[in-house]
């Protein structure tokens, strides 16, 4: 339900990634989990979700720009930006 609180009964510190940008992830008592990444947009490029228990789920995240509409890509500026100095 929707309106149910749900505990977080597991967080990671941030995970600092190559470019600068930091993921956390969640685990909760319901069962989900909650990915944190900055340096949005993002877009799904790929989702395998099978439903067998023996299976691994898997989400893959890009920048925009990359097979989207999204207007901004980050890396993309982050790059240009690494240049300038």
């Amino acid at each position: 339900m929707a309106d149910e609180t749900v505990d977080c009964v597991y967080a990671t510190d941030p995970i600092e990634l190559p470019d600068g940008r930091t993921v956390r992830i969640r685990a909760y008592s319901d069962g989900s989990v909650r990915f944190r990444l900055d340096g949005t947009p993002y877009v799904i490029t790929e989702a395998y979700l099978s439903g067998k228990p023996e299976d691994h789920a898997i989400v893959k995240l890009s920048p925009g720009k990359q097979g989207s509409a999204a207007a901004y890509n980050w890396m993309d500026e982050k790059l240009k930006a690494k240049e300038a100095k």
